[in-house]
């Protein structure tokens, strides 16, 4: 069990989410950081977020940065072992789960010693699914489940559709968190404790509460 996860909502090059991002970094037993580098099949799009990222992770106190790509060959338990922090970026969340799915990794990330950070479709991947929503559609797409709640991403608390459809999809059984960017639900160790960081809404037996 990772003793700390973040699940977070914003974006990255916009800066909004650097003082939690140095802040898991800070927390990790060690500075290195893995970066599940496989959210997205775009290559170009994909050198340029690993060139960011590396840049990123390393002004976040970084002192090493590692990345795990879907066509990696290498073994990634060694990475993995001497990893603080991993990271699962946003983009494409149903790449991102697919890959690690394929490549065996999500038994890696459920072993994971030490801190997680998911953003945006990192964050979806570590729910027990993906909850999809687009305009008047949605999907449900089976994710990891290392964390036993779920979350909407980039949720806007006027949105109608995202707020009756979350309403029905608690009153099933999910307790579901929709965070306004840029905000952040952390968990402690085994979900003893979850701090709320910006401003999230959770939906639970059909209502919606205000967290933070």
């Amino acid at each position: 069990m990772p003793s700390k996860i973040f699940l977070m909502s914003g974006h990255t090059s916009s800066g909004n989410l650097k003082k939690l991002d140095k802040r898991a970094v800070s927390e990790a037993e060690n500075k290195n950081v893995l970066v599940l580098h496989m959210s997205s099949d775009d290559s170009k799009k994909l050198a340029v977020k690993k060139k960011f990222f590396n840049e990123y992770f390393r002004k976040a106190g970084a002192e090493q940065v590692d990345f795990l790509e879907r066509d990696d060959t290498r073994n990634p338990e060694e990475y993995f072992q001497k990893a603080g922090l991993l990271y699962l970026p946003g983009e494409n969340t149903k790449t991102l789960i697919g890959n690690i799915k394929q490549k065996g990794l999500d038994l890696f990330i459920s072993s994971f010693p030490g801190i997680i950070s998911g953003n945006s479709a990192g964050a979806y991947a570590l729910c027990p699914d993906y909850i999809k929503l687009r305009e008047d559609s949605i999907e449900i797409v089976p994710a990891m489940g290392i964390v036993d709640f779920w979350v909407k991403a980039h949720y806007d608390p006027k949105n109608e559709f995202f707020n009756s459809t979350l309403s029905i999809l608690s009153q099933q059984g999910k307790e579901i968190y929709g965070l306004q960017d840029p905000a952040a639900i952390i968990v402690s160790k085994e979900g003893a404790k979850r701090e709320i960081i910006g401003n999230v809404w959770r939906f639970s037996k059909g209502k919606r509460e205000r967290m933070g």
